[in-house]
């Protein structure tokens, strides 16, 4: 008997009893219990019976948990021969004593590894899917959650909830900018695929009015195109009106120059009359300012949002147009009324929500008339769109990128140095527009070093010979073919009267010789000769037949023989003729289809050498920029702005066929274009920044996973381990406690440490740096200020009199004349030559080092913590699988506080932006008195007065002026640090509660009452499918391979060496500082 049961496997035992309830306190006290045997019992009913019997349900009770578990049925043939309920296998049980563990159906264990290796994946199209799949997994966790009263379930909601409303989107401003009529509407408009949604024509309005242009996230068809028009305050109207009041008005009349559209009082003009369109001059020259900035018709719509939706873009085009469009409104010869105004100068900002496919990722362009707007309003935007953008787009006609120095004229000294101190000058994309704008011999004198545009040209002159030759033959044979023509038609013609003639010879009447009739004239064309030529009858009359002999049948039968050879001989000629010429017009159709080919390919090389010339030399030009402003200067090799040369209205015309345009050569095709890549390269720009917003996803949501397991699953996870006792718990919680308290204690000092690392990195870095440039700058400043009023040619910037005076009454601010300068900014570039350097390397280097320091010692200190509790010999002997799962949890937690680092990096890049910008209106400030004075002078000799008080003012407070910008940036830089420290040790001091807590639930085995153990089985049954569901889009791992054992893969690591040997060579040279989107670029040219 004994024999039998010690074959007997304890899982062929389960299998054999097809339903059980096993009490496991039954089984734990019995097991406890020395030298006492196990009782097991059994229970059978008729509806446990009737279930599946490939399964067995076992129902596991343990501390108040319930849990059901299906086991697999054990085939009954497994060797088991004893009945279930016989004396004998009681008898056996008793005398075997198996032990419970071996009885109890094992709980299936939750594992997390795929979620793990998903929060690491670098793949975006993975990320997206495991980011759609954990929004799922939330959903399902938060249902039996969602009314309960308990706090822990609570506590858990708002972790689900605050997770589920994460912003999972991110968005990337990319600025647009360049000088009227670079074409930039036109080619953001290529851009979205779309050939008229953004205005193109040029006119005020265009250039005036920023427009941002985002991805709509509406699938309403009848809102696939939407904008919103928002307009200036009561305020900010109220202030623009007054200067442009006192710019068009001058001692009680208006200026001689309110016509010059390039003049202050001629824009001045332009704006109240588009909004008061009913005033006369002399109701502007009486008008007060506060009355007509509170008409009803402006005040309705000031401070205000229109909102405009359309199902197509064409419709949107047109509905803009109405807040756009800068030209008078037609009043058929009648007066203009105040309703007629126009909204073009109250306009702060277009949005425009389309759904192209560029801006799909996030991206969202903005189309910049310029941060120097004459409305203060939209100047602040577009500065504050400049303080926001992560890169910048700059459009030039390709013109104007050949003959100047582009890289450096188009943005401006003050720009660049603004760049350099935002940290994204080299974010810079060039884009140089109307490359179809070529001049074919100035191309090949210029850029056709190896000859291949020549070589082109030299092709189309021989084509050209050889197309005249064939003409020449053409003709010729024409000729031939055309009197062969003639003969034919003759031969044939006298054929058929001697075929006449001999029928009437055979019916016995005379005939005679036929008259030789005139020759007919020889085509001027050929024509096709007729196989069957009209029938010419004999109509000789008798008259003529006198004294002639008639003809014989043998002299007719002679005769026709001999036609008939002529017929034919001519015919075979004639044919031959014709194939030759058709071939010799297949031949000419081939050459000149050859030339029409061959002088687009000429066109197309020029483009192509001309982009590849103006591609380095940018590159070269705006490096040489940098040095400009950086004296330690910038390895060519290793700087690389995007350069990239577009062509819209090819692009427009290949992809869209606009109607009534006339055809531009020299592309072949959409790629050439360039614009799909340009299309492609903004669709990537997000890619990085969007893996690093699914990550920190992934990796809270793999934190909550784990605690919530910890959480559902704990008393399971030490089923097998000594409990400890209630004494022991309370002790260790405590000590956990304790810990806990200690290891903010040292976060804080190393926040502190940190702090203090930070300004010291201002302090030792830039503060020396600033006193310099202060020094500096004082001494430069009058040279400056002194060149405004000088000529050009003397070397000044030859601002007159007009110009000046609108300028301080700007406040120093740029007009829109065209001479007008920035006075602030002039002032200020001399200081930030000099600092620039400094401050781009503490924010974009020394600062985020001190902060990955912090990320390193916060670790540290987690580690230890974690290896504390671990060697505690309680927990060590009661709590080692759960302390496994929390060393997973702490290795997650440091991850989320880098993600946490990495936001905070970007958060620090974003407000030190605004802080250097501190700069600028602070200068202003300082700058008030004398450009008050400057404004308020009138009468003879007030230029020179004028200038006298700007130079005074300057001379006496110019160290004052820099050094109080520099405070006030500092303190503002201080801000920063500490807002930003904060937000810091909040994340970690979060991060440690929620450890002491799952740390609480670890070593803590209190009663669960029933509404947590059906919370808890709940979770714990969605959390035992996480795996598989994350696994599933993880896909199969990849095999290893052998690495002494040859692998298919290496040919075709061979094939993509090849590539690129190949890619280089047809990018003709890889460039130093190109990028590998460049050469793939100068590849597909």
């Amino acid at each position: 008997m004994s024999s039998t049961i010690s074959e007997v496997s304890p899982a062929q035992f389960i299998g054999q009893q097809s339903n059980i309830d096993i009490d496991l306190e039954a089984n734990d006290r019995l097991s406890g219990a020395d030298g006492q045997d196990g009782e097991q019992t059994s229970k059978t009913g008729g509806a446990n019976a009737e279930q599946d019997p490939t399964s067995t349900m076992v129902k596991a009770e343990e501390s108040g948990v319930s849990t059901l578990q299906t086991v697999p049925a054990i085939p009954s043939d497994m060797g088991l021969k004893q009945h279930e309920g016989s004396p004998e296998k009681k008898e056996e049980d008793k005398a075997v004593g198996f032990p419970v563990s071996d009885l109890t159906p094992q709980p299936e264990n939750i594992t997390l590894n795929s979620v793990k290796h998903a929060a690491d994946a670098a793949d975006l199209l993975k990320l997206e899917a495991y980011i759609e799949m954990a929004g799922q997994v939330l959903g399902a966790m938060r249902q039996p959650m969602a009314d309960s009263k308990q706090r822990d379930e609570q506590d858990w909601l708002r972790r689900i909830d605050a997770l589920e409303t994460k912003s999972r989107r991110l968005r990337t401003v990319v600025a647009v900018a360049g000088a009227t009529g670079a074409g930039k509407s036109s080619l953001i408009n290529a851009l979205l695929d779309e050939e008229k949604l953004l205005p193109t024509s040029g006119f005020r309005a265009c250039t005036a009015v920023i427009t941002e242009i985002s991805y709509n996230e509406s699938d309403d068809p009848k809102k696939a195109y939407r904008a919103e028009v928002e307009f200036i305050s009561q305020e900010e109207w109220d202030s623009e009106l007054k200067l442009l009041h006192a710019e068009l008005v001058e001692d009680k009349q208006l200026s001689s120059a309110y016509l010059d559209t390039n003049a202050e009082a001629g824009i001045a003009y332009a704006k109240i009359r588009a909004v008061y369109p009913d005033l006369t001059h002399e109701m502007i020259i009486k008008s007060k300012v506060a009355e007509l900035g509170k008409r009803d018709v402006v005040a309705n719509v000031l401070g205000k949002t229109r909102k405009i939706t359309c199902s197509n873009a064409r419709d949107l085009y047109t509905s803009l147009q109405k807040y756009l469009d800068s030209k008078d409104k037609d009043t058929k010869g009648g007066p203009r009324r105040e309703n007629d105004m126009a909204f073009w100068p109250l306009i702060k900002v277009v949005k425009v929500y389309t759904r192209a496919s560029a801006l799909e990722t996030g991206v969202c362009i903005v189309d910049l008339p310029g941060i120097h707007d004459a409305n203060a309003a939209r100047s602040a935007v577009a500065r504050k769109y400049m303080a926001e953008c992560n890169s910048v787009w700059i459009a030039a006609p390709i013109k104007r990128a050949v003959d100047d120095e582009a890289a450096r004229k188009l943005l401006g000294m003050n720009s660049r140095l603004q760049m350099k101190l935002d940290g994204i000058y080299s974010n810079v994309t060039f884009i140089c527009t109307m490359t179809d704008a070529v001049q074919v011999e100035e191309s090949l004198e210029a850029f056709d070093e190896d000859g291949q545009i020549q070589a082109i040209f030299a092709r189309e002159d021989d084509l050209e010979k050889m197309i005249g030759s064939k003409k020449e033959f053409i003709d010729q044979l024409s000729k031939q073919v055309a009197d062969g023509d003639v003969a034919y038609q003759e031969l044939a013609r006298e054929l058929e009267v001697w075929k006449g003639l001999q029928k009437k010879q055979k019916k016995g009447q005379p005939v005679y010789p036929p008259q030789v009739p005139s020759k007919r004239k020889r085509a001027t064309a050929p024509t096709k000769r007729r196989r069957r030529p009209e029938v010419v009858v004999d109509d000789s009359d008798e008259d003529d037949t006198v004294g002639r002999n008639p003809l014989t049948a043998d002299e007719i039968s002679s005769k026709l023989t001999d036609l008939e050879d002529k017929v034919m001989s001519n015919d075979a000629e004639c044919e031959d003729m014709e194939k030759r010429l058709q071939t010799l017009k297949d031949e000419l159709t081939a050459l000149e289809g050859e030339k029409q080919d061959i002088a687009v390919e000429s066109r197309r090389q020029c483009i192509l050498k001309r982009n590849a010339h103006v591609k380095q030399a940018i590159r070269v030009d705006f490096s040489n920029g940098i040095r400009e402003i950086d004296e330690a200067g910038i390895d060519d090799e290793n700087f690389d702005p995007s350069i990239r040369q577009r062509d819209y209205v090819q692009y427009q015309q290949l992809r869209m066929q606009t109607k009534r345009e006339t055809r531009v050569e020299g592309f072949r095709n959409l790629t050439d274009s360039e614009i799909p890549l340009l299309q492609q390269h903004a669709i990537k720009l997000p890619e990085q920044g969007r893996i690093h917003v699914y990550r920190t996803f992934l990796h809270d949501f793999y934190g909550l996973l784990c605690s919530l397991t910890i959480w559902a699953d704990s008393s399971l996870l030490e089923r097998n381990a000594q409990a400890m006792s209630e004494h022991d718990q309370s002790y260790e919680v405590k000590s956990m406690q304790a810990a806990c308290s200690n290891m903010k204690q040292e976060l804080n000092l190393l926040i502190l440490k940190n702090k203090t690392d930070l300004n010291t990195i201002i302090r030792n870095g830039f503060h020396p740096k600033s006193n310099a440039a202060i020094t500096s700058a004082g001494k430069d400043v009058l040279d400056v200020v002194s060149k405004w009023p000088i000529k050009k040619d003397d070397g000044g910037y030859g601002i007159i009199f007009s110009t000046y005076r609108a300028i301080c009454r700007h406040q120093g601010s740029k007009t829109k004349s065209e001479k007008s300068r920035d006075f602030n900014e002039d002032i200020l570039e001399p200081y930030l030559k000099k600092i620039a350097g400094s401050w781009d390397q503490a924010f974009g280097n020394s600062i985020p080092t001190t902060l990955d320091a912090l990320v390193a010692a916060f670790a540290h200190e987690l580690e230890k913590f974690h290896d504390t509790m671990s060697s505690r010999p309680e927990l060590e002997k009661c709590k080692m699988a759960s302390l496994r799962m929390l060393g997973q949890q702490i290795t997650n937690e440091v991850k989320k506080f880098q993600d946490k680092v990495t936001d905070i990096k970007g958060t620090i890049q974003g407000q030190q932006r605004e802080a250097s910008r501190a700069f600028l209106p602070e200068i202003q400030k300082q700058m008030l008195k004398a450009y008050t004075l400057v404004a308020q002078e009138k009468g003879k000799g007030c230029f020179v007065r004028m200038k006298e008080h700007m130079i005074v003012h300057v001379r006496k407070n110019k160290t004052a002026i820099y050094r109080k910008a520099t405070n006030r940036v500092m303190d503002e830089l201080k801000k920063i640090f500490e807002s930003n420290l904060k937000k810091l040790q909040k994340e970690a001091h979060e991060i440690i509660d929620r450890l002491e807590k799952d740390y609480t639930v670890v070593i803590s085995s209190s009663e669960m009452i029933e509404a947590s153990a059906v919370a808890r089985e709940h979770i714990r049954s969605v959390l035992l499918k996480v795996e598989a569901q994350f696994k599933e889009i993880e896909g199969p791992e990849p095999m290893e391979v052998d690495p002494a054992q040859p692998s298919e893969s290496e040919p075709q690591q061979l094939a993509d060496a090849s590539m690129a040997d190949v890619g280089a060579t047809a990018g003709e040279a890889a460039e130093p500082g190109l990028t590998g989107e460049d050469i793939a670029m100068d590849t597909v040219l």
